[in-house]
């Protein structure tokens, strides 16, 4: 009785060790969604351009319309399915409206807000390399 209590014990150990491993494991090849408002929109030639961002289970694509210095339109291409992730497009309007990056992500989809504000941001980065 007490070996049979002992190697339950040590089952249970070995998988808190292995629990605490994984979770606490290298996450090197992912970027933290880090907002930097560096972005002036009027110094983005006119078009409509691509930005991508992941960060763990968060994969978002999106299209950002510029016109006239402008940004006139963001569209989610590729979003997480779930009510948080929808939740978080209402940045689109904030971003647009104050025309910056540097805005608060919606409460209740923090993670998924910064996430997509970073897609934006990389979108439009990626129109000043052009």
């Amino acid at each position: 009785m007490k070996s049979k209590t002992q190697y339950r014990l040590l089952i249970v150990l070995l998988c808190t060790i292995a629990f605490f491993l994984i979770a606490c494991g290298d996450r090197s090849n992912t970027e933290k969604p880090e907002i930097k408002p560096t972005i002036d929109f009027s110094t983005v030639p006119d078009g409509t351009y691509r930005g991508r961002f992941t960060y763990g289970a968060f994969n978002y694509i999106v299209d950002v319309v510029v016109a006239d210095g402008k940004v006139t339109e963001i569209i989610a291409i590729q979003n997480k399915d779930n009510e948080p992730s929808e939740m978080a497009e209402g940045v689109f309007d904030n971003i647009i409206a104050a025309q910056s990056v540097d805005i608060d992500g919606i409460s209740g989809a923090t993670a998924s807000s910064k996430a997509l504000i970073k897609a934006v941001e990389n979108s439009v980065k990626h129109a000043q390399q052009k």
